[in-house]
């Protein structure tokens, strides 16, 4: 199958065009689908996972928020 067949799939499931996907956070599809489907989005795991905790914690970190966590981990380990 060729990959502008999934992509034609993808926007047909999701309502936006692949640039449109590749340019949202993940914050921004998952309010986009709970708005469209009118139900909470949530994430599943098909395997165990082993660790403590959530790493999601309760909701969808973005990249800053992440990058901004690391540099203040990172400056009290030195």
């Amino acid at each position: 199958m060729p990959f502008a067949v999934i992509e034609k799939n993808a926007e047909k499931s999701v309502g936006l065009t692949v640039e449109e996907i590749r340019k949202s956070s993940p914050g921004e599809l998952r309010n986009f689908l709970e708005e469209k489907n009118k139900k909470k989005f949530s994430f599943t795991t098909e395997f165990p996972v082993i660790g403590r905790g959530n790493v999601l914690r309760d909701n969808i970190i973005t990249t800053e928020q992440i990058n901004k966590e690391i540099d203040k981990i990172l400056a009290h380990s030195k």
